[in-house]
């Protein structure tokens, strides 16, 4: 069990639900009744479908729980059809957004260079961007987890400045993601704290201790507690298992033990 010794207030446990594209207003009516009936002490953000963000944003204007964008655009403004910028996002309300998925890297192709860009757009916009990192299958299998979360971290990262900024790393093997075969807690931790071991190298352990560092990859009710008892997985970025309000709402309460250690 994680004690208030090795978790520091800024790294409060941070549950997100990733709708994708899925969800219709229904589904948005039953998650907002789901949640405004609970006090979770953890972190709450839901990334819906753009059209549905000032719909959620509204339904939960007297609510601590949090919005944010499943993605950004690379550009400011311009004539740049069917995008939307950091600032439009952060304008209409938004906390957060997932930058990197491995869904927007596989099918979009995105890559380190446009995901450093998007955090870059975050950061100046005053958004906290969830950069997405994981290895593949064959990666894992071939023992280059280590090797591909270090290039992915230091390409995207490099010359961001994150002095008084925030930021959160979620780790995605992609092996796991939709697929039931979720990390082990004990893989997850040995994972987060390669990570956040290189992010000191970066950044210095004062900075790389604020940074919450979430756990994603078929995450349900049944394994989130386990995962957020390892002491350096801060958090979880739920896919499938959020689009089921009560199952979702389970997960966050799962949190309430860890959000104990911070909240005192």
């Amino acid at each position: 069990m994680k004690t208030q010794k090795n978790i520091i207030d800024q790294r409060r446990p941070i549950i997100m639900a990733n709708w994708k594209l899925n969800g219709d207003i229904d589904l948005l009516c039953k998650s907002v009744s789901s949640f405004v009936k609970h006090a979770y002490l953890a972190e709450v953000v839901v990334c819906p479908p753009y059209l549905y963000i000032r719909d959620m944003l509204n339904f939960l204007r007297n609510s601590p729980i949090k919005v944010g964008g499943q993605n950004i655009s690379k550009h400011d403004s311009g004539a740049f059809t069917g995008e939307t910028s950091a600032r439009m996002l952060k304008e209409a309300g938004c906390r957060y957004c997932i930058v990197g998925h491995s869904e927007r890297r596989e099918i979009f192709g995105e890559n380190n260079i446009s995901c450093q860009i998007k955090i870059t757009r975050a950061l100046e916009a005053n958004l906290t961007p969830v950069y997405c990192i994981g290895e593949s299958q064959n990666e894992y299998e071939q023992g280059l987890t280590e090797q591909v979360l270090s290039h992915q971290l230091r390409e995207a990262l490099e010359g961001i400045d994150l002095t008084n900024k925030n930021l959160c790393i979620a780790y995605e093997p992609v092996w796991a993601i939709g697929t039931g075969k979720a990390a082990t807690p004990e893989i997850a931790q040995t994972t987060h704290a390669y990570i956040r071991k290189e992010l000191c190298e970066m950044y210095g352990a004062e900075v790389a201790d604020t940074i919450r560092i979430m756990y994603g990859g078929s995450v349900n009710k049944t394994n989130a507690h386990l995962m957020l008892e390892q002491a350096d997985v801060d958090g979880l970025l739920v896919g499938g298992a959020s689009l089921d309000p009560e199952h979702f709402s389970e997960i966050c309460r799962s949190a309430e033990e860890t959000a104990k250690g911070v909240c005192l």
